[in-house]
């Protein structure tokens, strides 16, 4: 193995992952720290060749990301935060501790204020408001004009250091602070690399399984908790409506001056669960049978551009090429005809749902995910949907709800929860301030310390509390 190296003048910090969370620690520390940046995937699809669903398959083509940039490569950069109420409920700390981070982390991955937002925010709800549609909650999703890789938008190759290889073990020393980490080159050779204070941001479904490698040397309580706790937002297109209000022209809502689109997911609550439902400018099919496929081939068209057979889907979708109008053009055709998009909280449970196994066969390190819907869940959410559409019954002209949308729920790739804060860790892996319990240098930066999202996105707060976690990093190096 290769010796450790020789301590740097400034705090060295090694984050292990190249996605969201760990691009924004990087940028926000590559000023004042030694920064490495340890990434076993080269391609976007190395990370997903290690996945193995024993529960309710993924639908996605790529449902998790590896490589420079991670999931960013794929993401469509839909910024949401949680609602006050989500954080008062699960986190150890309220909203208002993050309100700083979340408006950088704004800046960082939309090139928007966050006070921008919510302005644009404000006048679009009051436009679904007059236009009589009800629900509790009216969050904004902001989608920037321009996707953007992390690691390239923000020039991390100049800033850190690159080391390519798979974590294969973590050297915990006697005052329980990692000594560390052995990483396992392409080529096979494994070597030690040591710095001063080590931050996991592998992902929701990554960083648990290496901190389940760890637990067997590291006899920490929290540890048992690593890939329990797992939430995604299961989604599906569950009917369509028939409206009074002319919603197409809100959808893709464009304010002056704001380099993006604003979307205003619907939020109601059922049985303790937050669900929101989205409706899309639909374009009413003739054929009856078709009318549940309502799906969507804009992931596939977005992340492969070049693939023609996506071409071809995509005339199947006339939804889909009102969407691209409405996005890319600001046309908008008019409709009174809509598909409901509906996307769920899912609380995550104390069964471990993310393990780190290994192939029999070839002997490859892989992670093994049980994602589960129960039926009282299921039945949770079409009580919702009855409940959504008699609330805007005045708005609602008509409507249709699929008979079997049950089949065709997907995962939203929100891999979260699995290594969660927590004041204690008797229910969660990591503190307030993202630090291992029972570490005195380990962190996470990824969707796994997320304890809970409501039916928000998690790229906005990953990157929130790379931001936070960077400020705290600073401060301990400053002694």
């Amino acid at each position: 193995m290769n010796a450790p190296r020789v301590a740097a003048t400034r705090p060295r910090v090694l984050i292990v992952g190249a996605g969201l969370g760990g691009c924004v620690l990087a940028h926000e520390l590559a000023d004042t720290h030694d920064v490495t940046v340890v990434e076993f995937g080269r391609n976007i699809s190395d990370m997903q060749s290690r996945l193995v669903d024993i529960g309710i398959p993924a639908r996605l083509d790529l449902h998790v990301g590896s490589g420079l940039g991670g999931t960013t490569s794929l993401w469509h950069n839909a910024l949401i935060e949680p609602s006050p109420a989500i954080f008062d409920a699960s986190w150890p700390f309220p909203k208002s501790e993050l309100a700083v981070a979340y408006e950088k982390a704004y800046r960082l991955l939309g090139g928007v204020e966050r006070s921008a937002v919510e302005t644009a925010g404000e006048t679009l709800r009051r436009e679904y408001r007059a236009a009589g549609l009800a629900a509790p909650e009216m969050p904004i999703m902001f989608i920037p004009g321009t996707r953007r890789n992390l690691w390239e938008t923000l020039d991390l190759r100049s800033h850190v250091r690159l080391v390519r290889g798979e974590v294969i073990g973590i050297a915990v020393g006697s005052t329980n602070r990692v000594d560390h980490l052995i990483v396992r080159s392409e080529d096979g050779q494994d070597q030690m690399l040591d710095a001063d204070i080590f931050v996991l941001a592998a992902g929701g479904l990554g960083t648990p399984a290496i901190l389940q490698t760890m637990a067997a040397t590291a006899a920490l309580p929290a540890l048992r908790h690593a890939g329990c706790y797992y939430e995604d937002h299961p989604m599906a297109f569950v009917g369509l409506v028939k409206l009074r209000a002319p919603l197409y022209k809100f959808w893709n809502y464009r304010a002056p001056g704001l380099p993006g689109t604003l979307r205003m997911p619907l939020a109601i609550s059922r049985d303790g669960i937050q669900i929101s439902f989205q409706l899309r400018p639909a374009a009413l099919l003739l054929n009856e049978r078709k009318r549940e496929q309502t799906a969507s081939v804009l992931t596939k068209l977005r992340n492969n551009p070049f693939n023609l057979a996506n071409y071809f889907r995509l005339l199947r979708h006339p939804d889909d090429v009102l969407d691209i109008l409405s996005f890319r053009f600001g046309i908008r055709l008019p409709t009174r005809h809509y598909s409901l998009l509906m996307v769920a909280e899912q609380p995550g449970t104390a069964d471990r749902a993310i393990t780190a196994t290994i192939d029999a066969t070839s002997g490859q390190r892989q992670i093994s995910r049980n994602w589960k819907l129960s039926a009282a869940y299921l039945a949770t959410l079409r009580s919702a949907i009855g409940a959504f559409i008699a609330s805007n019954g005045k708005t609602v002209i008509s409507s249709q709800m699929f008979a079997h949308w049950e089949d065709s729920v997907d995962t939203a790739a929100h891999h979260s929860g699995t290594a969660r804060m927590s004041d204690s860790p008797d229910t969660g892996v990591c503190d307030r301030d993202a630090r291992v319990h029972g570490m005195a240098n380990l962190f996470v930066a990824d969707g796994s310390l997320i304890p809970a999202s409501g039916i928000a996105n998690t790229g906005l707060t990953i990157a929130a509390l790379a931001v936070r976690l960077a400020d705290h990093i600073k401060q301990l190096s400053n002694g």
